[in-house]
């Protein structure tokens, strides 16, 4: 019997291997407004993917909500800009690249294929901080027969994000399981190996920017993408 029954994986650059749809739906949506039409898409686009990092700091700690974090991004941009905004058009905007950008997000086949061999041997369930409805990104992606809206534990719903450890303590309580039984899956040392490891779990870095170890923490493994996981998790290696 394997020593492990759950596998949680995050979601954004991990199963979702890269975010591009992001890249691409915010273009898109930037081309289509017409507030934001002559405007440098590419410079928006990195003050949207970079705001102040006061405004990050607000969010992890709670003092703002992803709402209001979204709608100050968006000021903050165009602030940059010197073009005053109102917050109906920020919504519709936000309205806008939410819709164009989900529309990006395809079936990945390899990933599809690998999903489905793992739920045949292990719980699988999802963990993550995105900003935007997981749930549909999973729909979209072909996995929605995988992962049903009681096996996502989305940070936004629950007012907790990684690497917070009542989030990884709301996880197991999910699926009933113990840290011991568990590995975690994702591409930030911080949210997927160091919160993780610290609740009990075991963890696997997709380390696919190359980049080294923050901490001396030692992950079950550490691998450059998501296709890696299959021989590590499929074969008897994982009775580690």
């Amino acid at each position: 019997m394997k020593k492990y029954s759950l596998l949680l994986f995050d979601l954004d650059d991990t199963l979702l291997e890269n975010s591009s749809w992001f890249d691409d739906g915010l273009v898109q949506s930037l081309t289509e407004h017409p507030l934001t039409k002559g405007m440098d898409k590419q410079l928006f686009l990195k003050k949207i993917k970079q705001p102040p990092k006061s405004l990050i700091e607000k969010l992890v700690s709670g003092e703002i909500n992803t709402l209001e974090f979204k709608r100050e991004r968006w000021k903050s941009a165009f602030d940059y800009f010197e073009v005053k905004v109102n917050m109906e058009a920020i919504e519709q905007l936000e309205s806008l690249f939410t819709n164009t950008s989900m529309k990006f997000i395809t079936v990945n086949e390899y990933v599809l294929h690998l999903m489905n061999e793992l739920n045949m041997q292990y719980e699988v369930g999802i963990v993550t901080n995105g900003l935007y409805d997981p749930r549909q990104k999973i729909v979209n992606m072909g996995l929605g027969h995988i992962f049903s809206h009681n096996k996502i534990v989305h940070a936004e719903q629950i007012g907790i994000r990684k690497p917070d450890s009542r989030i990884y303590t709301i996880a197991l309580e999910a699926f009933n399981k113990k840290p011991e039984e568990t590995i975690f899956i994702g591409d930030s040392w911080t949210h997927d190996v160091l919160g993780p490891m610290e609740a009990g779990m075991d963890a696997i870095w997709v380390n696919s920017r190359g980049g080294e170890k923050p901490t001396d923490h030692i992950p079950y493994s550490i691998v450059s993408s998501i296709r890696e996981i299959k021989d590590i998790l499929l074969s008897s290696s994982s009775e580690k």
